[in-house]
């Protein structure tokens, strides 16, 4: 991804993005964009999901 238009074109809002099937498993309703994602884990604020949310996304797809 090189650019702005590139994530607006592919619906890419951050890093680190988990994407299964196509599709983002943890979308989000922000403008899509070159950016850090944070995640909300039990802990707070993480720069990822926790496992058993991953796991849970996984699973659903």
């Amino acid at each position: 991804m090189a650019s702005e238009d590139d994530a607006t074109a592919l619906a890419f809002h951050g890093s680190p993005t988990f994407t299964a099937g196509g599709g983002d498993l943890f979308p989000a309703p922000s403008t899509p964009a070159l950016s850090c994602l944070v995640y909300l884990t039990s802990h707070g604020l993480s720069g990822l999901p926790a496992p058993a949310a991953l796991r849970a996304a996984l699973a659903a797809t």
